[in-house]
């Protein structure tokens, strides 16, 4: 990755997960050593076979981390947004990346090369806490994936997933927008569009969650909360 000669603005680091423990010394040590990208909606930003030198942390818009089956078929692994980073396990052993990652939309980030992101964390012993804290939630976010796969059937998968978005979004967590299309979305918790539609669909019937265009309302929380550990429709709706 070449520099592009775009600074980091250390201001906007201030409120990244992976900075947020440094005093603004050494956020702004950092954001010296890297430079920023921008890519246009559907561009490659990093392909499967590729050396990575550095690390991205993404600071506007929507990116997919995704796999390609033998016979072409995407597997997205990850949505990631504004905040989210990539490129760290790779980054350290020196390997070349086993996923390919593209934009959703027009996308702006921040990359950071091996070398100064090693000097920080050999000087900064809060930078190594976030840095472990950030690859151990990909640990856990990578074991819920084989968990959703394997344990669970479509319509659990769903639940789960729409009750996991809206703990991320405001209070009173009743409400989230889907971050990327429908496929995108039914690609990350290994259902086809088709299957993650008509899921959707039978919580709307069922009077669980409304739909607005890519704004969903949870109606029925406790529902939600009992189809996605396993229960029917009906055994839901008596226990709420």
């Amino acid at each position: 990755m070449h520099p592009t000669g775009i600074p980091v603005d250390a201001e906007a680091m201030l409120d990244q997960p992976l900075f947020d423990r440094l005093d603004a010394a050494s956020i702004g040590k950092i954001a010296q050593g890297g430079w920023v990208v921008e890519f246009e909606r559907g561009a490659r930003v990093l392909g499967r076979g590729e050396q990575l030198g550095g690390l991205y942390v993404l600071l506007d818009g929507r990116l997919k981390l995704y796999m390609l089956s033998c016979n072409g078929d995407e597997r997205v692994l990850r949505v990631m947004s504004s905040g989210d980073s990539f490129g760290e396990a790779i980054m350290f052993n020196e390997l070349p990346s086993p996923v390919f990652v593209d934009t959703l939309s027009a996308a702006r980030l921040a990359f950071f090369p091996r070398d100064v992101i090693t000097d920080a964390l050999m000087k900064n012993p809060e930078f190594t806490t976030s840095m472990l804290r950030s690859m151990s939630v990909l640990m856990r976010n990578l074991i819920q994936d084989l968990e959703t796969c394997c344990l669970q059937n479509a319509l659990q998968r769903t639940a789960n997933y729409l009750l996991r978005e809206a703990r991320n979004s405001p209070p009173p967590h009743v409400a989230l927008t889907l971050p990327a299309p429908k496929a995108v979305i039914a690609s990350t918790l290994n259902l086809s569009a088709e299957t993650f539609s008509r899921e959707l669909h039978r919580l709307k019937d069922h009077g669980v969650i409304e739909i607005n265009r890519r704004v969903i309302y949870l109606r029925d929380k406790a529902a939600l909360v009992a189809l996605a550990e396993g229960s029917q429709f009906a055994v839901a709706a008596a226990q709420h």
